[in-house]
């Protein structure tokens, strides 16, 4: 007989508080960058892995107990939390661990990313102008501005360019290197 679904959760996904604080504490150690709590909460909720309440409850008694910190960039593990990640980790069902990670390192992914990429919509008399750019820390890659007639049409431009850039630079160059 199937696990019934308990408080959203689904069979697979945790329900008892001891079991995210361990997922937290892996999450946090894995990734190796801080996350906020917003961004712990978009990672362990998806697909019912865990439920917002036992999540907040777990971030909190990491916090009291020591485990993790808030800092100004997010939640750190302190020493404690990494020595819980390694004595406790196998308790957590190892695909649940791989899921954790590759979300984890996913959204680490889209946040360089909507960094590194940028398109701005501004007005510009009769139409709007899109500025594309694409940068690593202070190093701009390429910027180019478009016309667009509508913002419709600009908001299009600006969309596919945050989503094409790297290819559009790759054929930019090998375009222009030939």
């Amino acid at each position: 007989m199937p696990e019934p679904i308990l408080a959203g959760i689904p069979a697979g996904g945790l329900k008892e508080t001891y079991e995210v604080k361990i997922l937290i504490c892996y999450l946090l150690d894995s990734v190796g960058a801080p996350l906020t709590l917003d961004q712990i909460c978009e990672i362990c909720t998806a697909d019912g892995v865990v439920d917002y309440f036992t999540l907040c409850t777990a971030m909190r008694e990491l916090e009291e107990n020591g485990n993790l910190v808030r800092e100004k960039e997010g939640c750190v593990l302190t020493d404690l939390g990494r020595e819980t990640v390694e004595n406790l980790k196998k308790a957590l069902p190892s695909s649940l661990r791989d899921a954790i990670v590759r979300r984890g390192m996913a959204l680490l992914a889209r946040m360089r990313r909507e960094k590194e990429v940028t398109a701005e919509v501004k007005p510009d008399g009769s139409g709007y102008q899109v500025i594309c750019s694409l940068h690593e820390g202070s190093l701009t890659f390429f910027s180019m501005a478009f016309y667009a007639p509508d913002r419709v049409q600009a908001d299009i431009i600006a969309g596919n360019f945050r989503k094409k850039a790297p290819e559009l630079y790759e054929s930019l160059i090998g375009t222009l290197t030939e």
